[in-house]
C-alpha cells in the first residue's frame, strides 16, 4: 500500500451507514402512514388456518430493507433472527423466514411500488442533510442481482 491511500475511519463510517439505515426505515414508515399498507391486514375475528399471518407493513419493510442492505432472503432472515432492536423497529415480533419473505415480496403490485417510491424518494430528499453517497458502501460481486423485488406477470385488464 502506498503512503498517498488514505484510511478509512471505520466508526465514523459504521455511524453513518446506522444513521442512513434508521432514517431509511423512519421515512418508509411515514410513507406508509401516507400510501396505506399494500395489501389489507387479516380483519379480527376471522378464523385462519395455519400460523398467524404477519402484518403487510412489517412485511413490506422487511423487503425495503432487504433491498436496501442488498441481502438475499437468506441473509435478512438471519439478521433479523440476530437482531432483536430491528425486528422491533419493523414490527416483528419474531423472524419471518426468507420464503415467507420471498412470497410475500411476490405479492407487491408494481403500482404500489412506483407510488410507494416516488413519495419516499421524494421524502428523503427533503428531509436528507447530506447525500446518501457522501461514504461509498463497499459492494462484494455476489449481492449484484439481490437488490429487486420478484416480478409477476401483470394480470390481464378486463375490458
Amino acid at each position: 500500500m502506498d503512503g498517498s491511500t488514505k484510511s478509512r475511519d471505520w466508526s465514523l463510517y459504521n455511524s453513518h451507514r446506522q444513521k442512513e439505515m434508521r432514517r431509511f426505515i423512519r421515512e418508509s414508515k411515514r410513507v406508509l402512514e401516507t400510501v396505506g399498507p399494500p395489501t389489507a391486514p387479516r380483519p379480527e375475528g376471522v378464523p385462519m388456518e395455519g400460523r398467524p399471518p404477519y402484518h403487510p407493513s412489517s412485511m413490506l419493510l422487511t423487503n425495503l430493507l432487504r433491498i436496501y442492505l442488498k441481502m438475499s432472503y437468506r441473509d435478512v432472515e438471519s439478521m433479523l433472527r440476530n437482531n432483536e432492536q430491528m425486528r422491533r423497529r419493523l414490527g416483528l415480533q419474531d423472524t419471518p423466514g426468507r420464503d415467507t419473505i420471498h412470497r410475500y415480496a411476490k405479492t407487491l403490485s408494481e403500482d404500489y411500488l412506483v407510488q410507494f417510491n416516488a413519495q419516499l424518494t421524494t421524502r428523503l430528499k427533503k428531509t436528507g442533510s447530506e447525500s446518501a453517497s457522501t461514504l461509498p458502501v463497499s459492494r462484494s460481486s455476489n449481492t449484484q442481482s439481490v437488490g429487486t423485488l420478484p416480478r409477476t406477470p401483470a394480470a390481464p385488464e378486463n375490458s
